[in-house]
């Protein structure tokens, strides 16, 4: 299989180190407008490439002709690649949506998956586009999904995360531009056929993670899921929240409205809070992470139901490991970039075998990929994957 990476940042990076150790895989060309040079390496090939560049995009992937094209840049950028695979007739695959409020007043969602698009397109010309296909969105999707096939009848959904630093310090995983950006954005959430904007940090639960995590105190964040899964799978209510040790910093700076876009006067310029926000805290420093050893993603999922007509609740949970053990690995990965990488190498890996055509999430994958992914995931000797699956 031959793979093009767009975008080799935290993701795009440790994607490629993690593709080349594959022997299924041929070649990775990786493009980033970062690059001063050309180099060749013994499976990957680094280009130069600007992302906004229509026709030096397709004179790429004319020249590679790749079997499938990873968008690891700025979702920004979604729309544009996706143009370009459509134009060459190749299978796509991106980690998140730009979301952005859907003009339409009769909209059934506030917020709009611009990737969506083009189905139609893609489906005309066989091809696929998978969407959210990181970690938070994407392999959190693939086991809601497993979760609900468990259940006749789903009366209720749950996303719950740990983002955990170790420390009080502020550290940006990935871009801080699109975390701000993530941040700005209200949570949407599903309730009784109803998809409803709720304010950001709401409605605080305490959430039961397995061990080594524990109880932590988890709230409203804007997720993709959200946007996607209620359309694919039958339940009643879904919600996504998430655990943040810094919590108590990002709700003092909404309370600023320092994550507003809107323009204001000061000083007699105008100035968008949120671009002022950008420029004052700090950029990612790469090794920085090391500093930050005790730092730590995870994710559960549950559904409630019935099966048999029996009350039951299905829950997968992935703990991923510290930064401490991640910097073994020699990855150059953070708590963040690693899962999410690892994710996306999970969903091409399963390529051969994914039959969809069109644009879609992770949910609508049929349950032999499906399993396929969840089976590999749990071959991966330093994550924890856990299923209950009781009776209440």
């Amino acid at each position: 299989m031959k793979v093009l990476i767009l975008g080799h940042g935290g993701v795009g990076s440790v994607l490629a180190k993690l593709l080349s150790k594959e022997k299924s895989i041929k070649s990775i060309v990786c493009g980033d407008i970062s690059f001063t040079e050309e180099k060749f390496f013994e499976k990957t090939h680094h280009k130069k490439v600007d992302l906004t560049d229509e026709k030096e995009l397709h004179k790429l992937l004319y020249e590679k002709k790749p079997d499938i094209v990873v968008n690891a840049s700025h979702p920004k950028f979604n729309l544009h690649i996706m143009k370009v695979c459509l134009k060459a007739k190749m299978n796509y695959i991106d980690t998140a949506s730009f979301w952005d409020i859907d003009p339409n007043p009769k909209a059934k969602i506030p917020y709009k998956m611009e990737q969506m698009d083009y189905n139609e397109d893609f489906m005309k010309n066989n091809i696929f586009g998978l969407i959210g296909a990181g970690v938070a969105p994407g392999l959190d999707n693939l086991m809601v999904a497993e979760c609900a096939s468990k259940l006749d009848k789903i009366d209720c959904i749950k996303i719950r995360m740990v983002e955990d630093t170790g420390s009080k310090e502020i550290f940006f995983p990935w871009s801080k531009e699109w975390l701000l950006d993530e941040l700005e954005t209200k949570p949407i959430i599903y309730n009784n056929g109803k998809f409803k904007v709720v304010e950001r940090f709401g409605d605080g639960e305490e959430y039961d993670f397995p061990a080594p995590i524990g109880k932590r105190k988890t709230y409203y964040f804007a997720q993709d899921e959200v946007g996607s899964i209620p359309l694919y799978v039958k339940t009643k209510k879904l919600d996504v929240k998430i655990h943040d040790n810094n919590i108590d910093v990002l709700k003092i700076l909404v309370a600023l409205g320092l994550f507003s876009k809107k323009e204001i006067l000061v000083d007699g310029k105008q100035i968008k809070p949120i671009s002022f926000l950008s420029k004052i805290l700090p950029d990612q420093v790469p090794g920085e992470e090391k500093k930050f050893p005790k730092a730590r993603f995870a994710v559960c999922t549950e559904a409630t139901g019935k099966s048999n007509g029996k009350k039951r609740t299905i829950k997968y949970s992935l703990i991923f490991p510290k930064q401490k053990e991640i910097n073994n690995l020699k990855l150059g990965a953070n708590f963040i970039t690693y899962p999410t990488a690892l994710s996306v190498k999970l969903f091409i890996m399963a390529m051969p075998k994914i039959k969809n055509r069109g644009v879609f999430p992770p949910e609508c994958l049929d349950s032999e990929v499906r399993k396929e992914i969840l089976s590999e995931l749990k071959k991966i000797k330093h994550i924890i994957f856990k299923k209950d699956a009781g009776f209440n």
